[in-house]
């Protein structure tokens, strides 16, 4: 009798282990930032402002005579884990609200409905901004403002989620047997949802990281002391055309930073 053939294992396509190497670089300096900056990100010294790249500044100076190169690790620490932050609240309340509703229907989901085809029938980015511009400058602020508009999207696809597995056999029978809905939801529904929760918020991170960066560089995001990519662009427009690179350094950063969070997100999202 011939053996039996054992399935192949999948590759990781080089694409994905190029943004994973990249991630595994973020989470160094989100962890290691003090130790990775050669420099003290706010330490001013005009005498040495806009100097080239060097032994000593390795992506040389700023208009204030900041290290950019400590400056980018120092961005790369808080945008991360700002954007952990504002992921971790939008699945809370997307989810406790999306199961909900999921759960209940009818007058529940047509009210959720109503208020959440409102909110989407403006861009986010527009209405974040807006909302942003009401509340003022300032990080506790800026959270506010994509939360509020981003927790949306999490909703939705719980909800549906929840109406496709609360029909489910297990669901059903721990129905008949007598357990709680809060029983119910937690152990017969929430298991099989958070897988897809997870993908979304790998690939939402990204665009996370980006509307931050945007919010800063308009100047309507975080405090303007702090070193953060988008408040770096908004210093360095002004030098655009004489000091390139002061822009292209944080460009780049936010760009490798997106296209990561995304392939990885696709990737896990193709294995489901």
């Amino acid at each position: 009798m011939g053996k039996c053939a054992s399935p192949k294992k999948r590759k990781i396509p080089f694409r994905v282990i190029l943004a994973l190497s990249f991630i595994a670089l973020l989470l160094l300096c989100v962890c290691f930032a003090p130790l990775i900056a050669p420099h003290d990100p706010y330490y001013v010294d005009v005498s040495r402002k806009m100097m080239p790249p060097s032994a000593t500044h390795w992506l040389g100076t700023d208009n204030l005579g900041r290290d950019v190169f400590s400056r980018l690790i120092y961005g790369a620490q808080f945008s991360i884990l700002l954007a952990v932050i504002i992921s971790v609240l939008e699945i809370i309340i997307g989810s406790v609200i999306g199961i909900v509703v999921g759960w209940y229907g009818k007058k529940v989901e047509r009210s959720f409905l109503w208020i959440t085809n409102i909110i989407s029938a403006f861009p986010s980015f527009l209405l974040a901004i807006a909302i942003a511009g009401v509340l003022g400058q300032g990080t506790n602020n800026l959270i506010v403002s994509i939360v509020v508009i981003e927790w949306i999207y999490y909703a939705k696809i719980v909800v549906s989620l929840v109406k496709t597995h609360k029909h489910a056999p297990h669901a059903i029978v721990a129905k008949t047997l007598g357990y709680s809905r809060t029983y119910i939801m937690v152990h017969h529904i929430l298991p099989f949802i958070y897988k897809p929760i997870l993908t979304l918020v790998l690939m939402n991170v990204g665009s996370i990281v980006l509307m931050i960066s945007g919010f800063s560089f308009l100047g309507i995001g975080v405090q303007p002391s702090l070193a953060e990519w988008g408040m770096m662009l908004h210093d360095a427009k002004n030098f655009f055309r004489t000091h390139m690179l002061l822009m292209a350094y944080p460009s780049l950063a936010i760009l490798c930073t997106v296209v990561s969070f995304n392939v990885l997100g696709e990737e896990l999202q193709g294995r489901e």
